[in-house]
């Protein structure tokens, strides 16, 4: 078995046998991952760090699966005493997980996950949350079920209220006697008998009705929307209902993704919530491209090699998944 991924594995071993000023280098070129300036110098003098020896190959393969491994340890520090605190059980006859600068920089890698390349600690404190490219029914109650996409995180509020702390569900609704609930961002959600999908990202909610009607409460201001509608929120305001591109709204159910007429920026964001590792598009006049593409959830590193070829981008490809697009 994998002692990565042993059930009874220590995570204060996680770094075990890796010296320790390599696993500081590690953590350090995580950093200089977020940079904007980037460079393919610093691609290629990474690829080279990996390949210095099997440690660092090691180093940089455990930092990718540090959160794998800390999963059990880390749910119970995300109880509130500890939302900012990573606390380890003591375990006598064992030296200290990492140590000094190290031990810090990978809570901070939990708690703000460089690229994206992980969840972060915050999201083990949701009651119902789905991992990339997870996908995952809840039946709430008889009135209430939601199918939940990738990296969404939801809380329950009550047996017919939730609240969608971020990513997209599709929620039924079946006749209940009082509307069922969905708080998301700065609205809610209310309806009796319907089928509507939430999407949350970016700090924006859009609702699309797919069956029956769903109203819509922003503030003061009510608005239901009829099947086939769509509309879009945020903290300053709502837009106005549209029509809706209802097999786009929910084409991820079938398994597929399709884009007509959309930014390439806007494929690479929507590949990186299905992919594991992090799609960089370090080129603004390449993401802006209008593009028309289609391919399966599943296949998203052939979608990759689909910008490559048809769009004449270069592609980079480092460690721990990710691929720079200039």
């Amino acid at each position: 078995m994998n002692p990565m991924t042993a059930p009874d594995r220590d995570p204060r071993d996680v770094f075990e046998h890796t010296d320790t000023a390599i696993g500081r280098e590690a953590a350090a070129w995580w950093a200089r991952l977020r940079a904007d300036d980037f460079t393919q110098a610093d691609a290629d003098a990474l690829r080279a760090w990996c390949a210095r020896s099997p440690d660092h190959a090691r180093a940089w393969r455990e930092l990718q699966q540090v959160w794998q491994a800390l999963d059990p340890a880390l749910t119970r520090a995300a109880a509130p005493q500890g939302a900012n605190v990573l606390v380890f059980p003591a375990r006598p006859g064992r030296r200290a997980f990492l140590g000094g600068a190290l031990a810090a920089g990978v809570a901070v890698l939990a708690l703000r996950p460089p690229l994206g390349a992980w969840p972060s600690l915050q999201e083990f404190a949701a009651d119902y949350r789905t991992g990339t490219g997870e996908q995952r029914q809840v039946v709430l109650s008889q009135q209430m079920t939601m199918q939940m996409n990738t990296q969404t995180r939801i809380n329950v509020r009550a047996p017919e209220s939730i609240e969608l702390l971020g990513g997209e569900a599709e929620i039924l609704a079946s006749g209940a006697r009082q509307p069922v609930s969905v708080l998301a961002g700065a609205g809610r959600l209310l309806a009796q008998s319907a089928r509507f999908n939430v999407r949350y990202t970016d700090d924006a909610v859009c609702v699309t009705c797919l069956a029956g009607a769903v109203e819509v409460a922003w503030q003061q201001r009510r608005q239901t929307l009829d099947a086939g509608q769509q509309l879009v929120y945020d903290e300053r305001g709502v837009q106005a209902a549209t029509a809706a591109p209802v097999e786009e709204a929910s084409a991820w159910r079938t398994g597929a993704l399709s884009f007509v007429g959309k930014p390439l920026a806007d494929v690479v964001d929507e590949i990186n919530r299905y992919r594991p590792g992090r799609v960089v598009l370090r080129n603004a006049e390449l993401g802006r491209r209008l593009v028309r593409m289609r391919f399966s959830i599943g296949q998203t590193d052939g979608a990759l090699a689909m910008i490559r070829d048809l769009y004449g981008a270069q592609m980079t490809s480092l460690p721990g998944g990710i691929v720079l697009f200039s």
